[in-house]
């Protein structure tokens, strides 16, 4: 008997798939976007079911008729010999895709399917099936286009990516069937059989390394189901079915070629182990606790295949430039004569690789658009090693002005015992990066490029700005952070990332914790630093208020020196951070407080007096947890009166702000004197960029002879 089926794949395997569906026998094969249709016979199905390495589902179409509105879809349904399908004591779901003008609503559209199929064993049999979301024995899929609906059988019940081995897995695991897809783009089978050895460097739960040595020990993969939906479909042929299971048994083959599976993480390859032993490979695989980079090769020829992180946002993926390229590096000196294939959905990490790629395969990994890069590790195509490699013409005038800024800053910096500081802003306008040392780490971070540059050419000056760095200061990619400066939609404290790692630093005589990933800002303002070392001068009990407070640097200083600090944020977060960097440098709560309040609310009802109030407000922010919005150019006369009204008498407002159109109101000389200070308070490092902040001190007395003397 045939059998008209389609076989749903990942998106950009058709072609694939349709090359491996013709080796099981199947006919007038025809190939759509997300699968292969064609003509089958039982034995054509089971073989399906049992060998392919590449299928989602299986699907065995029953219906094709008419769906113009609810009553013809209920009425092409109804009239179907369901009898002839599955025993009606079987429970059954519904599937439903698509939409039309009259069919708006998939889930309704669905019931309606439901309900035709049950009407019909209740006018035939005098019993309806159960209906189970969850674990139904039969499940039915009905695709709705152009007012036509198909409906078939999920002859297994389920995608067939899921060999059975896979109970653990990575934070992204790439699915049984892509990772066959790789591998058969890389030509493994070919590899194996000439005794190629196979290596995946960044294993995670071991797919990729698993689905090779099956592969190459041609073990069937539906061989590890047990569950498969056959026995509830009527056509099932029993008997047929478990001798084509025992004849893909004597097919396995005993292999003398080892594959070894490496990873970082020790606690992805635990799961790895467990994956390795549930699929019966485990006398084949080697998994090693290793990072890529320590890597080496245990043969002379084999085959890479690889999975890297690659990020979905901008910043993401800019962070995973330096391992790509420790990755071209290990792929370079260590696996001479080896093929290497690396998917990864950015076009830029590829590039970062270093590498010529001879070949590129478009491949879904789920939703998210790849390719497979595909290397001869040969002698043509390897990195030249350390200063031997040039830089190319824009990169070298970048490395020309950074070595420039770098040879005075250098100097400048262990002068004055600054760790953190900027040194580079944008000094040429095709390289628009800052980059800013923090200790042993430095954080580069580029300014959103011009929509009238195009992607490629800003992403060629990304690895130039990446290669350049990396080797004049010679980093690992553990100490680069890389991050993408683009407008912010509340403030610039919004969260990016969770790492959570934190380094220690020192500014004068205060230490802080900083955050180098997880935010846009680090937690330390550079361009800010000549103002904080100036309240660490501030006589014994001062009474100092620190508003939008942030991390509270500005206080410590002021603690360290004996002020009493008041400090008012609206965020938790950061005021547990602010907490943190009071308890580094041994400060006593009794005399500081957090408070988290709205300033603009708290400022209007504070009673406290304060000799000196620090104000560096946001440029904007509406934050759920504000009173309507913040805008400071709107609001800076309200909160400069406000903030005056809590002045001692004589005492002093250093009012600040990065928005670099602002201008202060008139209306703000006649409440106070007021000194311009960005000039003054504005450092080596950020001399190129005199707009970086601008800022104000505002007197009620004429005694003071702090910044405004100098």
């Amino acid at each position: 008997m045939g059998y008209s089926i389609f076989v749903s794949c990942s998106k950009g395997l058709e072609y694939l798939l349709m090359h491996e569906l013709e080796s099981f026998g199947l006919q007038n094969l025809k190939n759509s976007p997300h699968g292969v249709y064609g003509d089958a016979d039982l034995t054509c199905l089971y073989q399906i079911a049992l060998w392919s390495r590449l299928a989602n589902r299986l699907h065995l179409i029953l219906i094709k008729g008419s769906a113009s509105d609810s009553k013809a879809l209920y009425d092409t349904c109804k009239n179907y010999p369901w009898h002839e399908v599955f025993d009606g004591e079987r429970s059954l779901k519904v599937t439903f895709h698509g939409t039309s003008d009259e069919l708006r609503n998939e889930m309704y559209s669905g019931q309606v399917v439901k309900d035709a199929i049950v009407d019909y064993f209740r006018d035939h049999a005098g019993d309806r099936p159960d209906v189970d979301k969850r674990n139904a024995q039969v499940h039915f899929h009905a695709y709705l286009k152009y007012d036509q609906v198909t409906i078939s059988l999920d002859l297994v019940g389920y995608s067939l990516h899921q060999r059975g081995y896979r109970l653990d897995q990575g934070l992204a695991p790439i699915k049984e069937n892509i990772a066959a897809a790789l591998l058969l783009r890389m030509n493994w089978p070919e590899i194996a059989a000439k005794g190629g050895y196979f290596s995946d460097l960044v294993c995670g739960s071991g797919t990729i390394v698993i689905e090779a040595a099956m592969m190459a020990a041609n073990m069937a993969p539906g061989l590890l189901r047990t569950d498969q939906a056959f026995a509830s479909w009527l056509g099932h042929n029993p008997k047929l079915w478990l001798a084509l299971r025992e004849e893909a048994r004597s097919k396995k083959q005993d292999l003398s070629i080892q594959l070894y599976g490496s990873d970082k993480s020790q606690k992805v390859l635990n799961s790895a182990r467990e994956n390795v032993e549930r699929a019966e490979v485990g006398r084949w695989v080697t998994l090693q606790h290793l990072p890529f980079n320590q890597a080496k090769k245990k043969h002379g020829y084999g085959l890479l295949v690889m999975n890297p992180p690659y990020g979905q946002r901008i910043g993401e993926q800019l962070d995973l430039i330096p391992l790509y390229k420790e990755l071209g590096q290990t792929l370079s000196s260590e696996f001479l004569n080896w093929q290497a294939g690396v998917i990864t959905s950015d076009p830029m990490l590829a590039k970062s690789i270093g590498l010529r790629a001879h070949k590129q395969y478009a491949i879904f990994n789920g939703a998210i658009p790849c390719h497979l890069y595909c290397f001869n590790l040969d002698e043509h195509n390897r990195l030249k090693s350390g200063h031997d490699q040039p830089f190319a013409d824009g990169a070298q005038m970048f490395a020309n002005r950074l070595t420039k800024n770098l040879q005075h800053l250098k100097k400048w910096a262990a002068r004055n015992g600054i760790e953190c500081y900027r040194m580079y802003d944008a000094d040429l306008p095709e390289y628009a990066f800052a980059i800013d040392q923090y200790g042993d780490y430095v954080v580069l971070q580029e300014y959103m490029p011009p929509k009238q540059i195009p992607e490629h050419v800003a992403a060629n000056r990304r690895l130039d700005a990446l290669q350049v760095v990396l080797k004049l200061l010679n980093l690992s990619s553990q100490q680069l952070i890389v991050k993408q400066r683009r407008p912010q939609k509340e403030t610039q404290y919004q969260k990016h990332d969770d790492k959570k790692q934190l380094i220690q630093v020192r500014e004068g005589g205060a230490q802080f914790y900083l955050n180098l990933h997880d935010y846009l800002d680090t937690g330390l303002f550079l361009d800010h630093r000549l103002l904080r070392l100036e309240f660490a001068k501030l006589k014994p009990n001062t009474r100092f208020l620190n508003l939008f407070c942030y991390t509270a640097t500005a206080s410590v200083h002021a603690a360290l020196a004996g002020a009493l600090t008041v400090n008012v944020d609206m965020s938790k977060t950061y005021l547990a951070w602010a907490n943190e960097n009071f308890k580094l440098n041994g400060l006593s709560r009794s005399r500081h407080q957090l408070i988290q309040d709205d300033v603009m609310v708290w400022i209007k009802s504070n009673q406290q007096k304060f000799d000196v109030i620090y104000m560096d407000a946001p440029s904007f922010s509406n934050s759920k947890r504000m009173e309507g919005t913040l805008d400071i150019q709107r609001d800076h006369v309200f909160l400069i009166k406000a903030a005056i009204k809590s002045l001692a008498a004589h005492g002093k407002l250093y009012f600040s702000t990065h928005l670099r159109t602002f201008k202060l109101d008139p209306a703000v000389h006649q409440m106070a004197k007021v000194i311009d200070l960005h000039s003054q308070t504005i450092d080596l490092d950020f001399k190129r960029d005199p707009k970086i902040h601008q800022c104000y001190l505002l007197e009620l007395g004429d005694h003071y002879k702090g910044l405004s003397a100098k």
